[in-house]
Order: C-alpha cells, then structure tokens, then sequence
C-alpha cells in the first residue's frame, strides 16, 4: 500500500491533492435555506436561451421558471414560499418544465445531458461555499462560459461600486471582453494606469493609448476556489509600474485574508528589514477589469531570474551542457505539472504527509543532463541533513546557512506553517561550488496561525497535513542554531518588531478608504478582509510570538559564538576577530563593553561575566 501511494503521488502531484480536495467539496454540507423573495441572475456572459432555478431538497429536484428582465440580460426568479433544507442548487439552460422530480439533481441533470448534447448549466452549488449566506435580492454571476459554468452570489448594489480614487486604479480590457478563464495561456489585452493624483507615483499609457499586454490567471487554492481571482500580467516591452523594477512580468493579487490584507506585506517588510537579498514589492491598487470595478488588488514583481530580481545567470532551457547544468536555477515546492524532483521522507513510519516536490521555474524545460545534475544537488543534500551526528557539517556543502537562517527568522516570526513544505522558493547561481540559497520569501497566506492562537510553538510542531522535515531536522544543527542567534540578535537590536508594526499601520492606513467603502460593497462575502478588528489581532499575535522566542534565540552578553553559552570559546573568538578579522562574528557581539570597539578591553570584560563579577 505505502509504495502504491508513492507511486500515485510521483505520477500525479498536486493533482492527487487536488483530486482529494475537490471531493471533500463535493460532499454535501448542512442544508441552507432560500427564504421567499426574488432572486436574479445575470445572464451577460452565459446568454442562455431559457434559465429555470433548480434546487434539491431531501432527494427532491424542484424547477423553478425565470423570467427576462426588460432593460438588461438578467434573469428572476419569485420565490412565493421559502424553500428549506436545501442540498444543492443550479441554473440550466432548459425547457424543462416547472415542478418537482422524484431524483436528486445530479440524476436530474444527467438525464437532461443524455437528452441534449448541448445542455448546459451552472454548477451544482451547497453550503461549503461561502455564497450560501446571500440575502434576499443578491444577483448569482456566472465566472466562465462553458458546458458547465462556475459563479458567485453578489448584491444588486455591487455593480454600482466604483473606485475609491485614493489609490492608483489600472484599466485592463481583454480582446473581445474575453472572460480570463484559465491561468494555462495568455490572452491579449490592454493595460493603462492612472496615478490618480497621488505623489510619487506616475500614470502609464492612457484611455486613449492604452499598453499592449497579455494577461492569465495564477495561483493554486485563490484561482480554484476564490471568486474574485488573482491575474499575470505580461506587458510587450519591459516597463515600470508604479516604480516597481522594470520587467515584462507582474502579478496581481488579492490578498484576502483575516488580517485585514497584513500578511504578505508584514512578512516582505520582515524581509527586508532582515536584509533578504531580494524581496519582491507589492503595490496597492484598484483594478476595472473589462470596464468593471473588480475591487482592491495588490500589483506585485513576479519572482523570476532577472536583474533586479533573482540576479543570477539564466540557464537556457534543454541544455545539455554539464557546466551549465550547474545554474543559475529558480527551485520551487509547488503545484505545477512539470516534471518533479520528489523527496520522499518517513517519520515514525507515515506517509501521509511527508513529501514533496522541488520543480523548476528556470529552467523551465529540462534536459537529460540538466533533470539528472538537479535531483542528485537536491537528493545529496537530503541526505546530508538526516545524518545522526549533528555536529557534521556536510550540509553546508549545499546551504548557504546564512541564507537560511534569515529565511528561517521571517517565517517563525510570521508563523508561516506551510513556508517548509508549499511556495518555497530557493535559487542556486552559475558554478559547480554555488550553493542553494533559501528565498525570495512568498505567499504568507497561511501566516499567523489562529487555529491555536498560542504563540508557544515552533512552526514544525503544528500538526498539520504540509509539514516539511528538512526544517525540523536542520534545527538540531549547532552551527544553525548559532546563525539563528546571530539572525535573532539583529532583529531585536535593529527594534524590527517596531518598524514591522509601524508598516502594517501605515499600509493598513493607505488601503482603508477603498477597502471599507469600496472593496466592502463588490466582495461583501470576504468578511475576513474586512474586518477591522483583524489587525489588532494579529499584531497583539505577532507581539506575543516575537516575545516567546526572543526566550528560544536571544544571546546572552558574552556569548560571542552565539552557541548559546558564555565558555572559553567565546573568548578565542574575541582573539580571532580582532587578530585575523574573522567575521563569522558580528562586531556588536563581541564588544563585550559597549564601547564601539574590540580591544583586550572586551576580553577583561567577557572574563568577568563568565566569573560572575
């Protein structure tokens, strides 16, 4: 059984996953309920000939009649009575009669679909999805045109929001009013952007000049199962947004969450404020999508090998060249379908939850040679981190542990409990010697950990279905633990906890009026991303996590190595800075005295703490 789950993970990936996800939704969930009242749906997109209402309610199909609006392509339905105990619910493009079946609807629309080829409907909805708690008179808008279409639940008042205007707005019209229906291809369209006003910031093309660009939807759970859907964006020519580096590749994001849209930029200005090599910016701005307010989004750099990005040397895709095999390379732990290097590992013998699968994002294309140089990189490093004496140091052949500390600091901080096992990102550059680097850090979706709203846990020690071995095992290195320390030391003397709460008031000042008067009335259902109280929460969460393990990682005065004790060790490494200029210690560790220099002064001074005067 063990090598049977293996092999399906290895062969299917995250579709596996998917497959196991889509079928806990497809379980019915409590009933609802539609009280009486009228109920609309918008019918622009589909053109259906004739919509009826269905509903299932114990084992029932019930079909209601609709009828067409006279000043627009929106459909009603009256409901004289309220319909309770509901399981499920569509719209079909049917003659059906009105009246109630002795099936349930998937029966009932499977016997339409072998009567007509071209039947089609919305799909079968039930309580799991958030829709399910509309009131009287929402209108249900359907996403995609197809056999089988997918919608949302939105008040009549929505499609009357317009932007705020206290933030940048970006115009995008697809070709044709093409519905952005699959993040598999782009589709062509256009882009302008304007600046509103506000200083600092410059418009780019204009109504009447608008930029060529292509555009496709992204991401993993947010593309399959939120409504309001996060978009790549690829202009023509390279350019600069909003002064973001300039590139062809941008993304925009929603970011809903309970944080009141908190996390990801809490955990990029971590990033920075740790000295993070490169952490992608995120601007936000107010997005009309085919001439239609779509809310507040986040216009954010694309992680990619580019200058002013992940700069390293871009490795061509299917190269067959050993020397160039050994990089530049962009490694992610994701969901895509190329062809993976999985790691499979065992604790107390369960497989449910302990694997993953490093893909490549470039090169994008892999050779024999390039597939063959990547998985042995990534399997001799696996195994270097399982070894039982953890004073070895093989490891560090292939992490640059600096690196990994800092990474290690910005996800415990923010209490990223997937940041081991989902949206990793790592990079190794050009050279045989070249090490893996953890990072740019991405996707903080599921920081700050609520389900256990103590702060008294390491981000492994969750039981959670993602967890991620490497990081656990890697803390029992001394040399990590030391580089932590040091990692830690910084972050308190540089007051970052400070500037990181001081940030999230700021951005959270800057989104407030088109969030709560805009945002609120198109996506009302996203009732985490409003909540004003939510950024209290998390920061009184972030304060108490960061005082929870300033007691794990906080250096002791004297402790110059940062192993965690004040010994004879300590001293040798004063000796070693000062006479050979070792900057494995930092300055301010090892000025023991507080003077600003290192002199025999700090090593008298280190002698009297470790004998306790």
């Amino acid at each position: 059984m063990r090598n049977l789950i293996l092999k399906m993970r290895k062969n299917f990936g995250f579709t596996f996953v998917l497959f196991v996800i889509m079928a806990c939704f497809s379980v019915k969930g409590l009933a609802i309920d539609f009280k009486a009242g009228t109920y609309y749906i918008d019918n622009t997109k589909l053109q259906y000939s004739n919509i009826k209402f269905v509903v299932e309610t114990n084992n029932l199909t019930r079909v209601y009649n609709m009828s067409k609006l006279e000043d627009k392509d929106w459909w009603k339905v009256e409901l004289l009575n309220d319909v309770n105990n509901v399981d499920g619910y569509c719209f079909i493009n049917s003659n059906q009669a009105a009246g109630t079946y002795t099936r349930g609807i998937e029966d009932f629309l499977e016997t339409l679909s072998l009567q007509s080829p071209t039947f089609r409907h919305t799909k079968v909805r039930n309580s799991f999805l958030p829709e399910a708690q509309y009131p009287i008179g929402w209108v249900f808008c359907p996403l995609n045109i197809g056999e089988i279409s997918d919608g949302y639940w939105r008040p009549i008042e929505s499609y009357c929001v317009t932007p705020s205007h206290t933030l940048p707005i970006i115009y995008i019209d697809t070709q044709g009013s093409q519905t952005i229906s699959t993040k598999d291809y782009y589709i062509n369209g256009t882009f302008w952007l304007d600046n509103c006003g506000i200083e600092g910031y410059e418009s780019l093309g204009s109504q009447e000049s608008p930029l060529e660009i292509e555009i496709k939807g992204r991401g993993n759970y947010t593309w399959f199962y939120m409504y309001k859907k996060p978009y790549k964006v690829k202009f023509i020519n390279k350019q600069s947004p909003l002064g973001l580096d300039r590139s062809k590749h941008f993304i925009l994001l929603h970011n809903d969450d309970w944080s009141g849209r908190l996390r990801n930029e809490t955990g990029f200005e971590l990033s920075r404020q740790l000295g993070m090599p490169y952490t992608p910016r995120q601007i936000p701005v107010e997005l009309v999508l085919n001439g239609e307010y779509e809310g507040l989004y986040f216009l954010c750099e694309k992680i990619r090998v580019e200058s002013g990005r992940v700069d390293i040397m871009e490795q061509q895709d299917n190269d067959s060249n050993p020397d160039n095999a050994t990089g530049g390379w962009l490694l992610e732990i994701g969901y895509d379908d190329k062809k993976p290097v999985v790691i499979e590992q065992f604790e107390n013998n369960d497989i449910t939850n302990n694997w993953f699968a490093f893909t490549s994002n470039s090169p994008e294309v892999l050779s024999q040679v390039q597939y063959g140089y990547i998985h042995n990189i990534i399997h001799r490093a696996d195994s270097c981190i399982f070894v039982p004496d953890k004073t070895d140091t093989g490891w560090e052949e292939y992490f640059d542990i600096k690196a990994l500390a800092r990474f290690y600091v910005i996800q415990e901080v923010t209490e990223n409990v997937e940041s081991f096992s989902r949206s990793l990102i790592m990079y190794k550059d050009y050279g045989w010697n070249e090490k893996l680097h953890f990072g740019p850090v991405w996707d903080f979706d599921n920081s700050f950990y609520l389900d256990n709203n103590s702060c008294d846990h390491f981000i492994f020690e969750y039981e959670l279905p993602f967890s991620f071995l490497w990081i656990k095992e890697l803390l029992k290195f001394p040399r990590l633990q030391q580089k932590i320390r040091e990692v830690w030391k910084e972050f308190k003397e540089n007051e970052v906890l400070q500037k990181i709460n001081e940030h999230a008031l700021q951005w959270r000042s800057t989104i407030e009026e088109a969030e709560l008067n805009h945002e609120r009335v198109r996506w009302p259902f996203y009732s985490g991303a409003h909540d004003m109280n939510s950024p209290a929460r998390y920061l009184d969460k972030i304060s108490r996590k960061v005082a929870w393990l300033d007691a794990q990682w906080s250096v002791p005065v004297g402790d110059v190595n940062c192993d965690g004790m004040v010994t004879a060790a300590d001293v040798t490494a004063i000796y070693d800075y000062m006479l050979m200029g070792d900057e494995t210690y930092s300055k301010s560790t090892c000025d023991i005295n507080g003077d600003g220099d290192i002199t025999a002064a700090d090593i008298t001074a280190l002698y009297d703490i470790m004998l306790g005067n």
